[in-house]
């Protein structure tokens, strides 16, 4: 497909018909005489995205209109017409600053580069008047030390990277694992896991990827949906990963990455997701080393007691119960784990 801009920006949407044009008018700022596309993908709206961007007044580059499939197969469909040189995803209730497009491109001019990936905020968006107040921004996330450490430990906010489109494509089409409706939820974390067992140029542009803070529905509003996606993510890639060394590094930082969240867990929460998570680690060949799963004192415990015995002391001195920050019902929870493969 020839490659007639510098970027295509890809915006699935599903019936966010009045939040989307707060978006459009961020990237309408943002790329201001440069060479960028807008790719936004219908997720199976009801009305039709159509029918809203023709209220609005907007048009776009592209839309592409599909059957319900959720994130992951919108972000495909968008990758798959996107006829920019590099890619950066968005929700359709994310903002950019000005400044963060011609970083990206300006990264991406260099051949070598990969990925390039910007600092993020949050901000309130009214749903009728828009943006309010001033971005605020969210701590900074640690320098990688290699491609593998970016896409594994580091995995930014998924508005914040952008991605040389041969590159990604590449990586799609030889993908160790297969996308499914299981990692919906966390879409970015799959795009994540099928580059890390291979080399990639990654650097650090300016600019600010902002999430809109907003009272309508969120992914992010039921954290126990993004857990078993994540772990359907994490077990498929343990599967799948191939035995290279960087592919083995890659699986030695996510099963650090697995120990660390089932440290985090809540007290009482669902014993299989805790036995599966868990097992992430134990099965992990090489372990990852006591240094990457913890502070000093959690280090020294480890030392001593081996790391899962520390663990659970930890969790039990340290974690709230479930009951303070459940979002689903026990059914909800249970129909939700029933989806997932035998480990």
């Amino acid at each position: 497909m020839n490659q007639r801009f510098d970027l295509s920006i890809i915006i699935p949407v599903y019936n966010r018909g009045t939040l989307i044009r707060h978006t459009l008018d961020s990237v309408r700022v943002a790329a201001a005489g440069l060479s960028v596309e807008i790719v936004v993908v219908d997720d199976g709206s009801n009305p039709p995205v159509a029918e809203d961007l023709s209220r609005l007044n907007w048009q776009v580059d592209q839309l592409v209109r599909q059957q319900n499939r959720g994130l992951l197969f919108a972000r495909l469909a968008g990758l798959e017409t996107a006829r920019g040189k590099s890619v950066l995803f968005l929700d359709s209730d994310d903002l950019l600053s000005p400044d963060m497009l011609r970083a990206h491109i300006d990264a991406h001019r260099d051949p070598g580069v990969d990925v390039s990936y910007s600092h993020t905020a949050h901000q309130v968006i009214d749903p009728a008047l828009g943006p309010q107040g001033n971005p605020i921004p969210e701590t900074h996330p640690p320098t990688p030390t290699d491609s593998a450490d970016f896409f594994i430990t580091v995995q930014p906010a998924p508005h914040s990277p952008a991605f040389r489109t041969a590159f990604l494509r590449e990586r799609v089409a030889h993908a160790p694992f297969a996308p499914s409706p299981l990692y919906n939820a966390v879409a970015e974390i799959w795009f994540y896991h099928i580059c890390a067992p291979f080399p990639a140029r990654v650097v650090k542009t300016a600019g600010l990827a902002i999430v809109g803070r907003h009272s309508g529905e969120r992914l992010t509003n039921h954290w126990e949906k993004l857990g078993v996606a994540s772990l359907a993510v994490q077990e498929a890639f343990a599967r799948t990963c191939p035995r290279t060394p960087i592919g083995v590094r890659a699986r030695t930082l996510c099963a650090a990455k697995a120990f660390k969240a089932w440290r985090r867990l809540p007290r009482g929460f669902s014993p299989v997701f805790e036995r599966r998570t868990l097992a992430l680690y134990r099965n992990a060949s090489p372990r990852p080393p006591i240094r990457t799963l913890g502070g000093g004192l959690f280090r020294t415990c480890a030392q001593v007691l081996g790391p899962v015995i520390a663990g659970r002391l930890f969790k039990r001195w340290q974690n709230h119960p479930y009951t303070t920050c459940q979002t689903l019902t026990p059914g909800e929870l249970n129909q939700l784990l029933s989806q997932l493969p035998e480990p």
